[in-house]
């Protein structure tokens, strides 16, 4: 490299030197006010504005984004503990409806307190359990035992192969087969009982197509399938 080529490197822009002097003296617009206000930048539009403008544009844009990510966070923080309130409230519920089973002292009482506990505190239209297990003499002839054939298995095929509960509206089929075509249930709660095998399905309805959805959260719903279907053994095997 010769010593023109290597001295034309080391000078530098007047660009680079505006940028260095502000930047070793930051105090140079407080010191020359009068330079800050009448210097003005090129707008993307065209127009000329003063650098004083165009920095309150700026801390305006930037304020304005601040806010909307508050108020995002704002609507998550709401969500949450509106998500940790129905959590509550459904663990509560579920409680009250172990307590009940509990004090069961035959199959009639432990059916009749899993209906009437599920209706008054889910505020449900219809609740509804269907069991694929053979009954035992005394339970003979109730609605609740059915037969496991393949069609159900094809109408419920999703909730008994991954015996997860599913929120929300059920097709057709679903519908008529749990809740009769006269029932115009809009929504609904559907919980396995029994794994790995499926036993049956708990089923809660309502005329409102908002109460269950999909949205909700599942994993107290199975907890409670799996109450279920302990307390519910005893009475099978009698």
């Amino acid at each position: 490299m010769n010593k023109l080529q290597h001295s034309s490197e080391l000078v530098k822009s007047p660009e680079q030197i505006v940028v260095e002097y502000l930047q070793k003296h930051p105090d140079f617009f407080t010191q020359n006010p009068t330079v800050l206000a009448t210097m003005e930048i090129p707008h993307e539009r065209g127009a000329a504005v003063s650098l004083v403008e165009r920095q309150l544009t700026v801390l305006r844009e930037e304020n304005q984004q601040l806010q909307q990510d508050n108020q995002q966070l704002h609507y998550q923080l709401e969500e949450l503990i509106a998500i940790a309130k129905e959590n509550e409230q459904l663990n509560r519920r579920i409680q009250r409806l172990i307590v009940a089973l509990v004090a069961a002292t035959d199959a009639e009482s432990f059916f009749n307190y899993l209906y009437d506990t599920l209706h008054n505190e889910f505020h449900t239209d219809a609740v509804i359990l269907r069991l694929f297990v053979v009954p035992n003499a005394m339970l003979m002839g109730r609605q609740e035992f059915v037969e496991y054939d393949a069609q159900v298995f094809a109408l419920f095929e999703k909730l008994l192969s991954t015996s997860k509960p599913i929120c929300g509206q059920l097709s057709a089929a679903q519908t008529d087969y749990l809740f009769s075509q006269e029932s115009e249930i809009a929504s609904a709660v559907l919980i396995p009982l029994g794994a790995p095998k499926p036993q049956g399905i708990l089923a809660m309805g309502s005329r409102d197509s908002e109460r269950f959805h999909g949205d909700m959260g599942t994993d107290l719903l199975k907890y409670m399938g799996e109450l279920i279907s302990h307390l519910l053994k005893p009475w099978l095997h009698v």
